[in-house]
């Protein structure tokens, strides 16, 4: 996801990289001495990267205007898909000279979780946009095919001129 995100940013002319586990050693330096240098507009983080040594190293060397947490349903613990490395987030934000703007954003907060989010965050004065999860522009389906990947190749040839997503339960099976 973060591949594909600076991809098209990049292409729309806007100067972005990624840093995740996904980088090999090399990759990962070349990306932190382009964002030393001002190379990106901006860098996707995995939050496991936040308090390594390196990351908070070249961070050390420039302004940070806004910090963004994408997926941020991922820091309550009354979340699906809760990550602990997000719980680092604001001592991340707290290390940094000057507190930069902190925003977060999810699809899939309850009540719970949305307050979770602004506690642990830390957030100042936010502005809270809710809407519900009923969106005239969406359609759910859940399948359990036998064959899972002969039924989503049915379904990209019957659907060739449409916008979708197909869920799996594991990065696994979502590569293959």
């Amino acid at each position: 996801l973060m591949k594909d995100q600076v991809t098209a940013l990049n292409q729309a002319g806007i100067h972005a990289a990624y840093l995740n586990s996904s980088l090999t050693p090399g990759q990962y330096q070349t990306a932190l001495r382009n964002m030393i240098q001002g190379r990106y507009r901006i860098v996707y983080v995995a939050p496991e990267r936040l308090l390594t040594e390196s990351f908070l190293r070249a961070v050390s060397q420039i302004m940070i205007s806004m910090v963004s947490v994408d997926e941020a349903h991922c820091i309550s613990q009354w979340g699906q898909d809760f990550r602990p490395s997000y719980l680092k987030i604001p001592d991340f934000v707290e290390l940094l000279p000057s507190r930069p703007v902190v925003s977060a954003f999810t699809a899939t907060a309850t009540a719970e979780v949305r307050e979770d989010i602004l506690a642990i965050l830390n957030l100042k004065n936010p502005v809270s946009i809710t809407t519900g999860f009923d969106r005239k522009n969406l359609k759910f389906i859940v399948e359990q095919p036998v064959d899972k990947l002969a039924a989503a190749l049915d379904y990209l040839s019957d659907h060739r001129e449409d916008c979708g997503i197909i869920y799996c339960l594991t990065r696994k099976t979502v590569e293959e």
